[in-house]
């Protein structure tokens, strides 16, 4: 049986979170409220998280 553990997440709050190694991580919003998160999988794993941001 694998092991299995409980976090509390806001609901209310917009958030990309990726648990990876089973650790929890909010992946920071851009800063100027524009852009784009992009997620690199290699062989089933997380690899590269990249946040863009556009300036308006």
């Amino acid at each position: 049986m694998k092991e299995t553990s409980k976090v509390e997440i806001n609901l209310r709050e917009d958030a990309v979170i990726v648990v990876k190694n089973g650790v929890p991580e909010v992946i920071p919003k851009p800063d100027s409220g524009f852009g784009e998160t992009s997620i690199m999988w290699q062989r089933g794993k997380i690899h590269t998280t990249k946040i863009s941001y556009t300036m308006k």
